[in-house]
């Protein structure tokens, strides 16, 4: 149904014309050509941050870099066909994505607020922005915005609970809880977290630092370690084995090389120059000092004053990952123990 709804939005989109009658240029066809024409290609491709927002965006919409994938492939057979359930998963998504979701929000925030409109805007605040406005353009506006909203709010929350099963299995394994005890400490913190969104709820700033730091950022970092374990420490041979069993389709082999040699250097090559930027603060595009907004908002300058926000943010994340650390940690020390234990009982 949110599928069907988001179709016929993307139509309505699409036969808007030009909205804003004192503004003939702000069309549908500036706005795709906004879309698809990205201007000076060769100067946008050397911005490293475009490319791990890229990348951060896939991995994050396909569960890659924080646990999922993992875990739920732990509950899996050994005959069970990872290969084609995962090609059907990723194609189904990304065309949601690009073909709904790209035609409804950047052309919209093309023809509502304009290109000097779009600049700057945070990821979640484009989309509140502009899609109020779609809706409100629509014969029977506040009953599909209504549905929308409600069946992206369902979503949203299933996703969210697949997303927290990592945790929970962590949890359990790591201390011993039992299932009622994991979800209890993990839903608190969770709790927590939105507690804490809601209270910087002012330009969204929190959520959009959070979103950048862990949804972009972290997972960007976490996904490049997971491809170097599997195409060096696991060994891609041993790898593309355990992939293909009971797979109605194969890989082809080239893709060998593409996950061994071509993913960690790119990425590594990405975040070396995402780092030359925003930690030393060299633009490669112009060769100025010149830092992102995210950066900004947590060292400041003369023209974008730090965000306490922003800080607390980072702040909050620090704190929830040092914990996490802190279980790992014992758990360590726990498993260890139980392994002599065993040993000892074996003997």
């Amino acid at each position: 149904l949110l599928v069907f709804l988001a179709i016929i939005i993307a139509v309505r989109v699409l036969t808007l014309g030009a909205p804003l009658a004192d503004q003939p240029d702000q069309n549908i066809m500036n706005g795709l050509a906004y879309m698809w024409n990205p201007g000076n290609l060769i100067q946008n491709l050397k911005n490293p941050e475009l490319w791990l927002a890229a990348a951060g965006q896939i991995f994050f919409s396909l569960s890659v870099g924080f646990g999922v994938i993992i875990v739920y492939a732990s509950y899996l057979n050994k005959k069970d066909d990872v290969v084609l359930s995962g090609l059907s998963a990723t194609s189904a998504n990304e065309f949601c994505e690009v073909a709904l979701g790209g035609m409804i929000t950047i052309p919209a925030a093309y023809m509502f607020l304009g290109a000097a409109g779009i600049v700057g805007q945070g990821t979640f605040a484009l989309g509140f922005k502009v899609l109020p406005l779609v809706f409100a353009n629509m014969p029977a506006g506040v009953v599909f915005g209504s549905i929308f909203f409600i069946l992206l709010f369902l979503a949203a929350v299933t996703s969210s609970l697949s997303m927290l099963q990592p945790g929970i299995a962590f949890l359990e394994e790591s201390t011993g809880m039992n299932r009622k005890q994991s979800v209890s400490v993990l839903g608190l913190i969770t709790g927590l977290g939105c507690l804490f969104v809601v209270w910087f709820s002012k330009d969204i700033k929190a959520l959009d630092t959070i979103d950048f730091w862990i949804g972009t950022f972290a997972l960007f970092v976490l996904a490049t370690i997971q491809i170097i374990i599997f195409g060096w420490v696991l060994g891609i041979e041993k790898g593309w084995k355990e992939m293909h069993e009971g797979a109605e389709i194969r890989v082809p082999n080239f893709y060998k090389i593409i996950i061994k040699y071509i993913c960690p250097l790119f990425l590594l090559v990405i975040f070396a120059m995402w780092v030359m930027t925003n930690v030393f603060g060299y633009n490669l595009q112009t060769g100025e000092v010149q830092l992102t907004g995210y950066v900004l908002d947590l060292v400041g300058d003369s023209d974008h004053p730090a965000s306490a926000a922003a800080r607390l943010s980072v702040a909050l994340i620090v704190i929830v990952i040092g914990f996490m650390c802190a279980i790992a940690a014992q758990a360590g020390k726990r498993w260890k123990q139980q392994e002599t234990e065993d040993e000892e009982v074996s003997i």
